[in-house]
């Protein structure tokens, strides 16, 4: 188990680098780290997930200019999700929810950071749930999967014309939608809906706080997707415990 978490903190490192490359559109494999501000090639010793950004305070070795916090954090989210993935879901399961789970922590890390999501890691990826589903390795039918895509982007597209058809303000980004979309692929119907109803929730929730602690103007654009993404993890890590509730109400 000790193995296994030291391995998801370095994929979560690779999938900070994925999200700050695929949003920028810079070469994802062959493109040595360096610092976002500096650009020094980074050395072996820089890149330690967590404890080089502890040991370093937060700062690049070379230029003392602050590094983001997302760095560790993705690092810990990304270890903790993916072990609580692999000590609840069936293991014949692991597989594609692993896929699943990256693509959201991709897509956390570069909308809080940017506000925009990257469709090399929603919509693109979209066929891979269905073909899963297919072959019996998600725990929905092929159809579920495709009408779960279908359902996430036309329910978030009606949502986002009404908003602005009322306030002539863009509410809900295009990201948002493909990024529901290929949640509803992974998780159908009803896991789509659960997925909705839980970020909304934690979207108006946490926004609220942040704007009263912040003393921020409510013009302020507060990131989507990664209220989806958490809401989608709920679903997936805790999806028979959901079932059964609404079974029984």
């Amino acid at each position: 188990m000790i193995f296994l978490i030291l391995l998801f903190l370095c994929w979560g490192s690779f999938l900070n680098v994925l999200a700050y490359r695929l949003i920028r559109n810079q070469d994802i494999v062959w493109l040595r780290s360096a610092c976002p501000h500096c650009n020094q090639t980074l050395a072996w010793s820089d890149l330690i997930p967590v404890l080089s950004w502890i040991y370093l305070r937060g700062a690049c070795r070379y230029c003392h200019k602050s590094i983001s916090v997302l760095y560790p954090a993705i690092e810990l989210v990304t270890t903790g999700l993916l072990t609580a993935l692999y000590c609840t879901i069936p293991h014949h399961f692991f597989l594609p929810y692993f896929i699943f789970f990256s693509a959201l922590l991709v897509t956390i890390r570069s909308d809080l950071e940017t506000m925009l999501i990257s469709r090399f890691v929603t919509i693109f990826l979209i066929p891979i749930p269905i073909v899963c589903a297919f072959f019996g390795f998600l725990p929905i039918t092929c159809t579920e999967s495709i009408i779960g895509a279908v359902l996430g982007y036309c329910c978030l597209f009606v949502t986002a014309r009404i908003f602005f058809w009322i306030t002539k303000k863009q509410g809900v980004g295009q990201g948002d939608l493909e990024l529901l979309a290929f949640i509803g692929a992974f998780t159908g119907i009803f896991g789509c809906w659960i997925t909705l109803t839980l970020g909304s929730i934690l979207g108006s929730v946490i926004g609220l706080i942040y704007l009263l602690i912040m003393q921020a103007d409510r013009s302020v654009k507060i990131p989507f997707g990664p209220f989806l993404a958490a809401g989608a993890s709920i679903y997936v890590l805790f999806q028979e415990p959901i079932l059964h509730i609404f079974i029984y109400f």
